[in-house]
This record gives structure tokens, sequence and C-alpha cells, in this order.
């Protein structure tokens, strides 16, 4: 059911940026032709060190609109961190993140706000993200976990659908939910931070779906690389990260059950990448991140315990929304990404519990 403008919330959008300004005003222009009530719409603009005149670009772009505001940070902080900075200060009853490598589709904001309004469990809203190239190649659709931590992309469904975790590239949250479960961890830097946060979503008790008109056009990597194979400091993030995720989110005794499986993947895909792909800048790169999951073990563990402290759902219910483990379609993945191409499944997603026209 759509809602009249006067009902409509105040929603603000986050950019964070580092060095991107070549993508800001197609970014911008795309955002302030965005059909919402300008009323109803705060922009907060965070810029990570950048020293190529992204903040005095954003300045004259909003020269004369009073709802920007801008946070410029002496260093780059990191991802996660710089989103924290925006959605402390945000006023909006829904937040939205959005790269800076991105154009929206005029209606992108009324689409997740329709989404995001039509059931009340519903507490983080994807958008359909499509190539910035042709406007039609999924780049991101309907992400799922599955009990190993490892994650599978879907193309686009015409229907809004369950999944388990919103891409954060392109995504909303509840103002609500942001004070139930936090905001992004900082200790990940980027890399995982959205699957970390849309797990905690979930076990406080809320629901993520993907909104198929919530349009946005994706230039991947165009800030950090497009594929795993070209950004190695994120291997390293990305395999530390992935641990933290496991240990903080699930009750201890799947933790018991899982984590010999997950170390054992992980030392696979490290093989992998040395003798197969014959990599040792990545292999190292990903046992750099099995070493410092390691050392920060007290950290994660005291950050576990702020998680199972307001956990609402077991994980027998998390299960229902996770993706069955599939080896083959892991080695399709880094095959793909070491071609510089991107995995999306063409199919219907095997996840028990899937949205119908009820949700």
């Amino acid at each position: 059911m759509q809602l009249l403008d006067k009902e409509l919330p105040l929603v603000s959008v986050i950019v964070v940026s580092l060095n991107g300004k070549k993508w800001l005003e197609s970014l911008f222009s795309s955002i302030k032709a965005t059909d919402y009530p300008k009323e109803k719409l705060e922009y907060i603009f965070v810029d990570n060190g950048s020293i190529d005149g992204s903040v005095e670009f954003a300045k004259n772009m909003f020269t004369s609109d009073s709802r920007m505001r801008i946070i410029q940070n002496k260093t780059n902080m990191g991802w996660s961190p710089a989103n924290n900075q925006g959605m402390k200060i945000a006023n909006g009853e829904i937040i939205v993140c959005i790269s800076n490598d991105m154009m929206v589709d005029k209606s992108w904001i009324r689409e997740i706000v329709n989404v995001m309004k039509s059931n009340d469990q519903i507490g983080m809203v994807q958008c359909n993200s499509l190539s910035m190239w042709d406007r039609k190649t999924p780049d991101s659709g309907m992400n799922y976990l599955d009990k190993l931590g490892y994650s599978y992309s879907y193309a686009a469904a015409n229907k809004k659908y369950e999944v388990f975790f919103a891409e954060g590239m392109a995504f909303a949250i509840k103002k609500e939910v942001i004070r139930k479960v936090g905001v992004f961890d900082d200790y990940f830097f980027m890399e995982y931070d959205d699957m970390d946060l849309s797990w905690r979503v979930r076990l406080g008790g809320y629901k993520i779906f993907y909104a198929p008109a919530a349009k946005v056009y994706h230039a991947r990597g165009g800030t950090v690389g497009a594929t795993y194979f070209q950004r190695v400091n994120n291997i390293t993030w990305y395999t530390r990260n992935h641990l933290a995720t496991i240990i903080k989110n699930y009750e201890l005794k799947t933790l018991f059950v899982l984590m010999p499986t997950i170390l054992a993947v992980e030392m696979i895909k490290i093989v992998y990448l040395a003798t197969v792909k014959k990599n040792l800048k990545l292999a190292r790169a990903a046992f750099r991140g099995l070493f410092e999951a390691t050392r920060d073990l007290r950290v994660i563990l005291a950050k576990r315990l702020v998680v199972q402290n307001f956990r609402t759902v077991n994980d027998s219910e998390i299960f229902k929304v996770m993706h069955p483990f599939n080896p083959f379609l892991l080695r399709l993945f880094l095959v793909k990404q070491s071609r510089s191409e991107r995995l999306v499944l063409h199919a219907v997603p095997p996840i028990r519990s899937i949205s119908d026209e009820k949700n």
C-alpha cells in the first residue's frame, strides 16, 4: 500500500567516500532527483580523508541545501566507523547507507519505505542493485549466508523476499533497530560488517527484506577494486571478520559444533590460493586474517557477550533463513573472482523461510 506524502517518515541518507570525487556528481545528482518529499529527507556526507577535492565538491553541489551535513575526517577511519559517524547524528526514522560509486532510481526511497512499512517486523531493507554500465545486469540481489558464514547472492525476483543479510552498498535500517542492536562494529573497519550487522538485526527479533523496485546502479568496486583478488588487505579483513561474526553471533553450542569445520574450510581456501591459484600474496593475506582473529579473541569474546545479552531469537530460527552449504558454489565464486566476474545465481533461493504475498 502506497503511503501518502504526509505519512512518510523522515529518511537520512548517508554517503561515505574516500577519494571518490569522480563518482559524486552522478550520485548526488540522482539523489537530488529523488521523488521523495524534500522536507522528509536529510543527507549526511562522511569524507574519509580524501585528497581529491571531494569535500569541496560536495559543498558546492549542496551549497544552498540545508539538508546536507558534512563530516570531514582527517584520515581514513574505515567504512564501518565512517557510517557509524553518520548514523549517530542522523535524525531520520529510517537511515539509508549508500556507496559513493552509485546512482539511484527516482523512486528508490519510496520503494524502500513501502517495504519497510509493510510489516512491523521488518527492520532492514536491501535495495535491488544493478550494474551501472548497462542497468540490467544483476550486481547484488537477494543475499544469504550458510551455517559456516559464506555468502550467496541470487538475482532479483519481482516481489519482495526475505533475505539473510542486506549488502552494505545500498540498504536501509530503522533507527529503532540501531538503538537495540547497535551500529556497525568499528573493529571490522570494512568487509563482513554488513553481514554482522544484519545477523544482529535478526537476533534482535527483526526481519530483513529485499525490495525489487528500490533500484540502484553500482559501479562495482569503483572505490576499492572490483574483485576479491584485487584487494589483498580486504582478504585479511574478510577472513578475520568472518570468524569474528561467527564467534559473536552464534549460541555457544552451535559455535562448538561448527567452528572446527569453518577453520578447516579456511585452511583449504589458503591452500587453494597458494597452490591452485599460485598466489602466495593472497594466501598470506588470508592466513593473516586467521592470525588476527586468534590474536584478538579476547576483544571478540567481549563483543560476543554484548550480542548474546540482547538476542531474542535462537539459532534454530536463524537457520531457517540460511543457505545450504555448497562447496561447489564457493569454488565457482573464487573462479569467477579470478576472472574479474561476479557470481549472481539465477535460481530460486533454496531457503525454508521465504516470503509470500502476505509478507
